[in-house]
């Protein structure tokens, strides 16, 4: 393990240089080779930085730390969609996109190695000297005290093997897992339908990412008050009870307008579960393994997108099919959900040790 900063930062880096290659690439192949190193790149983007920015914020901006994330995605679908209307030209929109990633070279010194990763590593200096360059920044001192040592473990190297090791791990991996994977499910699935309701294909493109910033800004109202736990299942309760709304009218013959309606709230409410599932993994997961627990969620979340067209395909067959199964995986997986232990105002797990004792 290097680390969340230096992830992040070859992360970043190489999806820039892919991008830009990509606008210049020969041949089809070429390019779609390239796209998948972006995707591949980009998850380490997206996970790095979310469990570095959980690592660094206390309790009481950790859930407005981690939609803030969130926001910023749905931001970046908006202003892409603006990008792309205003650049018909494939290859200058991919070089373009690609240029503001060497911008983070100039924030290396800024983004601070995660204190808690460092503590694990047993590199407890290393966190004081992290903590103090924080606590400076918001105005305070780092108390003389010793960190505490039972968050090291000496730099013990963990695999991926160990997610399933002890019970409660292994519990809260498998589950997590099925969410993200039921999540990607049924959000693509219902991004690539609204494809079919017709209409200019950058406004749709812009409608899916803005139908996230309401379910955002109701998961940051309500997140600290009902809990992380039954806003995660919640929402997955009502995105499956969307779906399967627009099963019911499309078998009664309801206009189209009605059916619109029920996939929004679909669509509304998986956007707030994925928002939720993020912060909610990183809070199960110790930090010994936060890292590894959320890259095998986020390989879940893959093999769901992959896996959502073909789901839409089996409109094919029958034209209720797709909604009826993405309505009662987001249900059942609601249910699943439920077993996980509530997380909201306690400290984050450090050790494998901790989690099983």
């Amino acid at each position: 393990m290097i680390g969340r900063k230096k992830v992040f930062f070859i992360s970043t880096l190489s999806a820039a240089i892919f991008s830009v290659l990509s606008g210049l690439a020969p041949g089809f192949y070429c390019f779609a080779f390239f796209r998948v190193i972006i995707a591949f790149f980009n998850a380490g983007v997206i996970l790095s930085s979310f469990t570095l920015c959980m690592e660094i914020t206390g309790i009481s901006q950790r859930t407005f730390a981690g939609l803030a994330i969130h926001a910023f995605f749905a931001v970046g679908c908006l202003v892409f969609a603006v990008m792309a209307y205003l650049i018909r030209d494939w290859r200058a929109l991919s070089v373009i996109t690609g240029l503001p990633g060497f911008l983070f070279l100039f924030l290396w010194r800024v983004v601070p190695e995660s204190p808690r990763w460092l503590l694990i590593q047993g590199r407890g200096e290393e966190a004081r000297e992290v903590l103090g360059r924080l606590a400076r920044g918001n105005g305070t001192q780092l108390p003389a005290a010793e960190l505490k040592k039972p968050l090291s473990t000496g730099g013990e190297k963990v695999s991926m093997l160990d997610l399933f090791r002890g019970r409660n791990i292994r519990q809260r991996t498998v589950v997590l897992v099925i969410s993200w994977f039921t999540n990607c499910v049924v959000y693509y699935g219902l991004a690539m339908s609204a494809g079919s309701l017709g209409g200019n294909r950058y406004i749709s493109f812009s409608l899916t990412g803005l139908m996230d910033v309401p379910a955002l800004v109701v998961t940051l109202l309500f997140l600290d008050r009902i809990g992380r736990k039954w806003m995660h299942a919640g929402f997955l309760f009502v995105g499956g009870s969307g779906c399967l709304l627009w099963t019911v009218l499309h078998l009664l013959g309801a206009s189209g307008s009605l059916k619109v309606i029920a996939a929004f709230i679909g669509k509304f409410a998986v956007a707030g579960s994925f928002g939720t599932v993020y912060l909610y993994s990183a809070e199960l997961f110790p930090t010994q393994v936060r890292s590894l627990g959320m890259g095998i969620a986020s390989v879940g979340a893959r093999v769901g997108g992959i896996l959502s067209p073909l789901v839409l395909l089996l409109a094919s067959t029958s034209a209720i099919l797709p909604m009826l199964l993405m309505g009662a995986l987001a249900l059942l997986t609601g249910l699943l959900s439920l077993t996980l232990p509530e997380t909201l105002n306690k400290p984050l797990p450090e050790t494998l040790t901790d989690l099983e004792s």
